[in-house]
């Protein structure tokens, strides 16, 4: 490896990752290959270091010897001041040496002077003739501009030197003599007339330069150019020479012969009067910025349309700087840093039209499409002409995309609130007036429609971020929704609270159809679920991973608050259910059972309601219901023993064994049978106790209490007291015993071991207030 190999320090991790790659390809390399690897990479690396420790050592060298060649500069600059010095004391001693050298010198300037005299004598003849000859190529260049067929630099040319005479004309005429000047300024007025017209054409040329290049006419781009530097530099030379009369004037303490000297010199150049600056380069400037800006603001206007088709800009500011690039830099001086020039003007005048765009009042789509273009536009410019970010100055937008960012997020969850408002309306007065039965999709299930409309609004949003490419804002957005989520969460659950308190408490003034509505909301919040778990998956997969775990997190948020409505409707379901069945549950263990087949209409008012449910509520859901609703029924034989009840061994249990096994059996057909058997085991350890001998209670009740740790000694004591073939005195001492041993048992070492034992009605958890207040028998 050679240093010409070494690679960038922000790309070294990438660098090593992909060399590790190529020589570790299989998984066996680490095993074999690890050792030559290593000790390959350690001979590179002492190579590298050998390179570099050269290379330091030269470049001391080389430092060194330049200090050193600073020191003797400082020397040869003296001995060249004392030779400077030496040189004028032998000029100024040498003039004594010629008695008649202000004669001479005299003599030799009156001399020159005649011979600019007949120089400017001849010139001022042919003026007429040159003045006619230049207008007649101006009109010829005018009448073929539109053919290219003209010569800048041969009319620039000529016309210079037009206008160089006329100065020296008027400055030999002198600022003490009116009548010639103004004679000489009528003869030479139509000079300024001429150079104007000349300016008005270079413009005009300079406006089409675009076409130009398009024609494959840089020479013309060349000539123009040719021309603003001549300008440029006889504006240098004017301030040179503005700036040396300056100094001329304050050198009042010469002596004679030095006057002469200076008079000498400047009679030598000729008097002329001064030029005015015209400043070409900064007027070609200015003419492209204005040109550019109405390019790019037409673009804007015409193709941009607005905002509707606002990222067609990027690639019109492509193609433009890679023409310009290609067509049009070439032709300037590298002096001009033309492409650099040419990328600041486009990019300014794009922020400009931007920022006009942005200022009027903006919806959340526009505002999203704004934001997506400012990312690509970026990258664009860095992808295509190799343009970095830090060159785009300022940036679009100006910094403010997190506050246009919030904005968006405002507008639609404001929208999106708005609309939920009026959807959950409409669904809550159908809901609660029941008027019709609830629609049903093609699978048979009950729904309500609602989860459509909600998600069409929620997924044409997340796919505007999306597309936006605005990964932050899609999980606020989504963070948001949440909220919007709860508000529904809410809105359902005290409607179904409110609809089952009326069904149970006062169902002849309610409305018919709450168990088919509440299967349809159940049904629909799964609709929910399922469609909020597709956003996750699909549009999380496609985001950064820094940003894909909170999009999911949020997203499974989402889908835990739509479930939680969903249980809240399957145990409304079930409260309903029960409500139906409570006259015969509140009858278990009276004589009324013991006498009747109370099983019998528990099982037929099951079976009509869970037919129900199987045809019209999701399977999942159908599950969850049968297995709440057989929990519920164990549950019921449980707490019926708090009421006014009493055992009787053997009978009791017989009646319990078999309804047990009746229950069983029903159960079965709509649960797994190892649930409905570990879920009525709960029944069976009540008959167990029932029907245990006094001695065995003790042994029995804590064997259970391995399976069910948090088995209430309450139920147990209440149990007990109920059978009637234990003496009042046996009782006594089999509950002493009992509590004696459970004295250790506490809330807190229960928590983590909750059976069904712990929903209980009447006999609440070990720990809870209630269980706390709950005393003993005797």
């Amino acid at each position: 490896m050679v240093l010409k190999e070494m690679v960038p320090d922000d790309n070294a991790r990438q660098y090593a990752i992909q060399r590790l790659a190529k020589l570790l390809r299989h998984p066996d390399d680490l095993a074999y290959k690890a050792d030559d690897v290593r000790r390959k990479l350690a001979q590179e690396k002492l190579l590298i270091d050998a390179q570099l420790n050269t290379d330091v050592r030269r470049q001391f060298d080389d430092v060194q010897e330049g200090l050193e060649l600073m020191y003797s500069t400082g020397g040869q600059i003296g001995h060249v001041k004392e030779d400077m010095q030496h040189v004028d004391r032998l000029c100024t001693s040498a003039q004594s040496y010629l008695s008649n050298f202000d004669r001479i010198q005299k003599i030799s300037i009156a001399n020159r002077n005649f011979v600019r005299a007949d120089e400017f004598y001849s010139q001022f003849s042919e003026f007429h003739k040159q003045y006619t000859h230049v207008q007649a190529m101006m009109a010829d260049a005018t009448a073929n501009f539109e053919q290219g067929n003209f010569n800048l630099l041969r009319l620039h040319y000529f016309l210079y030197k037009l206008e160089d005479f006329r100065n020296r004309a008027l400055g030999f005429a002198g600022a003490n003599d009116a009548d010639a000047e103004q004679t000489l300024s009528q003869m030479f007025g139509g000079i300024d007339g001429l150079v104007l017209e000349f300016e008005t054409f270079l413009w005009h040329v300079a406006e089409g330069m675009y076409e130009l290049a398009l024609r494959n006419r840089t020479n013309i781009i060349v000539q123009l150019l040719k021309v603003v530097e001549t300008e440029e530099a006889a504006d240098r030379t004017q301030e040179r020479e503005k700036e040396g009369a300056g100094l001329v004037r304050k050198q009042s303490a010469f002596s004679g012969s030095d006057k002469l000297s200076i008079a000498s010199s400047a009679m030598s150049r000729g008097p002329k009067k001064e030029r005015k600056i015209k400043g070409y380069k900064q007027k070609l400037l200015d003419l492209m910025h204005d040109f550019i800006d109405k390019r790019v603001s037409e673009f804007f206007k015409n193709d941009a349309k607005g905002l509707s088709e606002i990222t067609e800009v990027t690639g019109f500011i492509i193609d433009e700087l890679a023409f310009a690039a290609d067509a049009v830099a070439p032709a300037f001086p590298t002096s001009y840093y033309m492409f650099d020039l040419f990328v600041d003007e486009y990019h300014q005048s794009v922020v400009k039209n931007t920022n006009e765009l942005v200022s009027r009042e903006l919806d959340g789509g526009e505002i999203l499409m704004l934001l997506r273009w400012v990312r690509e536009y970026g990258a664009a410019m860095r992808k295509e002409l190799g343009i970095p970010k830090e060159q785009l100055k300022p940036a679009l937008l100006e910094g403010r995309e997190d506050n246009m960012a919030q904005e968006y997020l405002d507008i639609a969850v404001s929208k999106i609130r708005e609309w939920v408002k009026n959807l959950m309306k409409t669904e809550c007065e159908t809901f609660a007036k029941r008027e019709d039965a609830p629609s049903m999709g093609e699978d048979g299930l009950y729904v309500t429609g609602g989860s459509i409309y909600l998600f069409e609004i929620i997924n044409q949003n997340i796919e505007l971020v999306t597309e936006a490419q605005r990964a932050k804002l899609l999980c606020d957005l989504m963070a948001e929704c949440n909220k919007v989520f709860q508000d529904i969460s809410k809105q359902w659950r005290d409607l179904l609270e409110g609809e089952k308190t009326k069904q149970i408490e006062t169902p002849e003034t309610v409305a018919e159809g709450l168990v088919d509505y509440t299967m349809a909301l159940a049904n629909e919040q799964i609709r929910s679920v399922v469609q909020a778990e597709t956003i996750r998956d699909e549009t999380g997969d496609r985001l950064t991973r820094s940003h894909q775990e909170r999009f999911k997190t949020e997203l499974s948020q989402t889908m835990d608050i739509f479930m939680n409505v969903a249980e809240a409707a399957t145990q409304t379901l079930a409260d309903i259910v029960f409500s139906d069945l409570r006259p015969i549950t509140s009858a278990l263990y009276t004589p009324e059972w013991y006498q009747d087949d109370l099983l019998q209409p528990v099982i037929e008012t099951l079976k009509d309601y869970c037919q129900d449910f199987q045809d019209h509520l999701d399977k999942y859901l159908y599950k969850r219901l049968m297995q709440d609703l057989l929990s519920r029924f164990a549950l019921s034989y449980i707490d019926a023993v708090a009421g006014k009840v009493k055992f009787h061994k053997g009978k009791t249990t017989e009646k319990l064994n078999l309804e047990i096994h009746r229950a069983s059996k029903f159960f079965k057909e709509h649960v797994d049978p190892g649930a409905v058997s570990d879920t009525l085991n709960v029944v069976r350890i009540l008959v167990s106790v029932i029907d245990s001998t006094p001695t065995m209670i003790f042994l029995e009740f804590f064997s259970v209490k391995k399976q069910y740790p948090d088995l209430p000694l309450a139920l147990v004591e209440d149990i007990l007291s109920k059978r009637d073939d234990l003496e009042k005195q046996q009782l006594k001492t089999i509950l002493e015993s009992l509590r004696q041993k459970s004295k250790g048992d506490t809330g807190s070492s229960l928590a983590k071991q909750r059976t069904l034992f712990s929903k209980l009605k009447n006999y609440p958890p070990l720990g809870t207030a209630a269980s706390s207040k709950a005393g003993g028998f005797f």
